[in-house]
């Protein structure tokens, strides 16, 4: 691991894969079979259109740090730095022994209406896989919420690990072995990055 990716300028486009492998086949019949390993990761696309070179340089000599594929790094999402939701109390883990698409968790303000929603992202302290909400979530008289999500749990959480809500940090690496930008005239840099979840 090295480092926090620059937090700015931030990008001027971004584009969010979930990359879900899945065999499909089809019989002579034309029936369909799917098998999935259960795996997924995220795959970030990012755009950077008119920096200057002061702007861009630090980014350039960040990325180039990564050696290639070889290491990886945190960056919080920007459009996606707060939940959608008030995401309000300090969220953990409520239980061991947890799988699945669900997560039993404790410690939110009581009584809350989509507390998370569909589509906020979540980490658990200690663990780099990131998961997505899938469905709004309401927090019950103690506090308490059962939270869908996806992909399925990675690894079991231990009882009251904090989960995070906001600012997620996703683990990542370079798609590619090779940094390219390009320099229009008068100095001004466009720049396109292809980062995948490194978990």
């Amino acid at each position: 691991m090295s480092g926090t990716f620059p937090s700015s300028p931030a990008p001027s486009a971004l584009k969010i894969q979930s990359y879900q492998p899945t065999r499909v086949s089809l019989a002579h019949n034309l029936r369909r079979s799917t098998r999935t390993t259960g795996a997924q990761r995220w795959v970030i696309t990012a755009d950077w259109v008119g920096l200057s070179r002061a702007q861009f340089a630090p980014i350039q000599a960040f990325l180039l740090s990564q050696r290639g594929q070889w290491d990886s790094f945190t960056a919080a999402l920007p459009v996606h730095r707060s939940p959608q939701g008030p995401a309000t109390g300090s969220p953990v883990v409520n239980g061991t022994a947890q799988q699945g698409r669900a997560l039993a968790t404790r410690g939110w303000t009581a009584s809350t209406a989509g507390v998370l929603k569909a589509g906020d992202f979540i980490g658990i302290s200690g663990q780099s896989k990131v998961y997505m909400v899938t469905a709004d979530a309401n927090s019950d008289a103690s506090g308490s919420a059962t939270l869908a999500i996806e992909p399925a749990l990675m690894v079991s959480p231990g009882d009251g690990v904090a989960v995070l809500v906001r600012s997620v940090p996703f683990t990542l690496a370079l798609g590619s072995d090779t940094l390219e930008s390009a320099v229009a005239p008068g100095g001004i840099y466009n720049f396109s990055l292809q980062l995948v979840e490194s978990f």
